[in-house]
């Protein structure tokens, strides 16, 4: 009987590394991501308990919120998170010296917090120091900072609670930038309010707006992303617009000039995702292709480069992304098959493949290329595999020994730990075929991998 219960254990420990991501969402330096089993992740900075785990402490990998199996959405700001569960509940926790975490106070929470009892939130976006969000009824709420006028609701005056922005009940997505909120409505007419020395709100001029304006006349506007001071979208035909400050060619356009009006980017007419962050841009085009523009300083570009690139360019060759988020200083992106990818600043480990060393080009956290083996009563668990240079070992006991073996028997590398959760630095390896040779304290195993 202890043999059986010891199995189911160690299934129950599996599971929650083998479920595949679905969502993702990169804020200041910290990250999150909801499991296809509605766990929720956080990984990276911590001052102010962004990650939910009731801690102040950074994490280089990802680590389990609580035990709740019903997360559905995140949106993560510079250091407070957002997240709706499939009740329609709305939570936050993180800094909250604004109220952007909607709670009535203006004290920070290092574990998501219920806001108010309402059960009809539908879609969420956190902005540097305010929040926006959308009812299943149509009606649009914001609170937080409102300096700019942020919140639309025709004043400069905080909120630390939701407040509804108008009377309408026809709006559809929204996102919050650093000061200006750009929004649609069910009808396809864009809607923009906020600061606008950069003229991101795109309507022509450079002046702040405390009430939501419409942009233009056109009625084809379908995806929306507000960045730090820059704006981009997706029309219903596919094609690319952008508008606001350009100096890292943020835009696109070929150019570092801003613009106080959407402009074009492009002929193409096969863009379906994007996804603006700090003087940058990330977009998928329809055959699941991946692209990057703008500020390149820590690598977040992923190109391989730290050089700013002012027209889209191809992040990889790999034609399976699915979703993307592009936060202040890094990226984060998940693939058909569920695996997230991080690249950029990693300083915080806001990554979450058990380093803190910046990466220049998509470096995988896990699932997919997860690797499992099982010995007598033991179970490891490596990934990513195939690797390009860190690879993760985590054992129920300690691991004391590993060694590194080619294909001639040779060895490569040996070291000793005393850890259940061990990361190897395998850049010195050529590519090709190896052997991670594993002893714990029970016994040895032997994991094959591929050198990427």
């Amino acid at each position: 009987m202890k043999k059986i219960f010891t199995l189911l254990l160690l299934s129950l420990s599996l599971q929650s590394f083998t479920q595949c991501f679905t969502k993702t969402a990169g804020g200041g330096d910290h990250s999150h991501g909801i499991k296809s089993n509605g766990t929720l992740w956080s990984w990276g900075y911590n001052s102010l308990g962004q990650l939910g785990d009731g801690t102040s402490i950074d994490k280089n990998i990802p680590t389990q919120i609580g035990a709740d199996t019903n997360w559905q959405n995140i949106s993560a700001g510079i250091e407070h998170t957002l997240a709706i569960k499939t009740d329609g509940t709305l939570w936050a926790w993180g800094r909250n010296d604004y109220g952007m975490l909607g709670d009535g106070t203006n004290v920070s929470k290092q574990i998501p917090t219920q806001i108010g009892t309402a059960t009809n939130w539908q879609s969420i976006s956190a902005g540097d120091f305010y929040s926006i969000a959308i009812k299943t009824d149509g009606t649009l709420w914001a609170w937080g900072i409102n300096v700019s006028g942020q919140l639309g609701d025709g004043t400069t005056t905080n909120k630390n609670i939701p407040i509804q922005i108008g009377t309408a009940t026809n709006w559809q997505g929204v996102s919050a930038g650093f000061s200006h909120t750009i929004a649609t409505k069910t009808d396809g007419t864009l809607w923009a309010w906020g600061s606008n020395f950069y003229g991101q709100l795109g309507d022509g001029t450079n002046i702040p707006k405390v009430l939501p304006i419409q942009v233009g006349s056109n009625t084809d506007w379908q995806m929306i992303s507000a960045g730090t001071t820059h704006s981009i979208a997706v029309k219903s035909n596919g094609t690319l617009w952008a508008w606001g400050e350009n100096n890292h060619g943020q835009l696109g356009d070929g150019t570092n000039i801003n613009k106080n009006l959407p402009i074009q980017i492009g002929l193409g007419s096969t863009w379906q995702i994007i996804s603006s962050g700090f003087y940058y841009s990330l977009a998928i085009q329809a055959d699941s292709s991946l692209w990057s523009w703008g500020r390149n300083y820590f690598g977040q570009l992923g190109d391989g480069t730290y050089v700013d690139k002012n027209t889209p360019t191809i992040v990889s060759l790999d034609f399976n992304w699915e979703t993307i988020s592009a936060a202040e200083d890094h990226s984060l992106a998940l693939k058909s098959d569920g695996s997230l990818y991080g690249w950029g600043y990693n300083y915080f480990g806001q990554l979450g493949d058990g380093t803190n060393v910046n990466k220049l080009v998509p470096t995988a956290i896990g699932c997919s290329n997860l690797n499992v083996a099982t010995y007598e009563d033991e179970t490891l668990i490596v990934f990513p595999n195939p690797v390009k240079t860190f690879v993760n070992l985590y054992a129920q006991n300690a691991i004391l020994v590993t060694e590194i073996i080619d294909v001639n028997g040779r060895n490569m590398k040996l070291a000793n730990h005393n850890s259940n959760e061990v990361t190897l630095n395998l850049e010195e390896l050529q590519i090709g075929l190896y052997f991670i040779k594993i002893t714990t304290t029970i016994g040895n195993a032997t994991v094959k991998i591929v050198k990427e």
